[in-house]
């Protein structure tokens, strides 16, 4: 064959291989036909880490691997940043990603879940500052000058959002990549307050040995169930409706209300 046409060949079977694998191009599953792959956090304790063995385990995994074993689905878990999930998300490369709010913009490009769990979304700070910092609103991190450490990506209720819509307020925020790195610029004083879930941060610090030196502040911004996100590109309406039926059925057993406590959904 002379090597034009074959290379002319060559380029067509990677386009096709390309199109026939890649999730963005196929048709939203209707059924688990292959392995879903699943968004996984190796620094989000207790909800989601890596183990020593390089696996997924948490509280959230372990839901949601119930869930999906109990219609059928096999799947995979997949490390990655947040900010990049979401992406991936929008573009195919996942389907499910876990711990997700509702908003109206993510709503553009994935489809929800019911809530499966509530975050309750507050401040780390470092050991002794929950005193010195009386706070009773987002207000009164400006009124201490405080410089804040935020996941980047992550949607924190629509008073932070109102909040950082200020561009007076907004340059006191410092986007950081995950729990991990927000800890250490805590710790190193290269932010004051810590931004996300706050029990999350604090089982990040106890497995690294640092909880000594950080502490939870007791102020409360909010308390907002949470979904399995799942993309539009590779996930049918009718697939998440049976995933809905499994979440409903999975919340009803008692070995939920022990998993997940008083962040259950339908505790107190």
């Amino acid at each position: 064959m002379p090597v034009r046409l074959l290379g002319l060949g060559l380029a067509v079977f990677l386009i096709v291989f390309g199109i026939q694998t890649h999730p963005g191009f196929a048709e939203p599953l209707t059924a688990c036909k292959r392995p879903l792959t699943v968004r996984a956090s190796d620094a989000y304790a207790p909800f989601s880490m890596k183990n020593i063995n390089g696996s997924a385990v948490g509280l959230d995994n372990t839901f949601i691997a119930r869930v999906l074993e109990s219609i059928g689905c096999k799947y995979r878990f997949v490390f990655m940043p947040w900010k990049r999930s979401l992406y991936e998300v929008r573009s195919g490369g996942i389907d499910i990603l876990p711990s997700a709010s509702f908003t109206l913009e993510r709503a553009e490009y994935g489809l929800f879940s019911r809530p499966y769990r509530n975050d309750v979304s507050g401040f780390l700070v470092r050991r002794g500052d929950a005193r010195k910092f009386l706070l009773t609103g987002l207000d009164d991190l400006m009124k201490y000058d405080l410089r804040i450490g935020h996941i980047r990506g992550a949607y924190r209720g629509k008073k932070f959002e109102k909040f950082i819509s200020d561009p007076a307020n907004e340059q006191h925020v410092v986007d950081v990549p995950h729990a991990s790195i927000g800890i250490n610029l805590l710790i190193n004083r290269r932010i004051d307050i810590l931004l996300g879930i706050p029990m999350a941060f604090y089982a990040q610090a106890q497995m690294r040995n640092l909880d000594d030196l950080v502490e939870i502040h007791p102020f409360v911004l909010g308390k907002e169930p949470v979904r399995l996100m799942y993309s539009r590109q590779t996930m049918s309406k009718e697939l998440v409706r049976r995933l809905d039926d499994a979440i409903d059925r999975e919340i009803k057993l008692s070995r939920y209300r022990d998993l997940y406590g008083h962040q259950a959904i339908n505790a107190n």
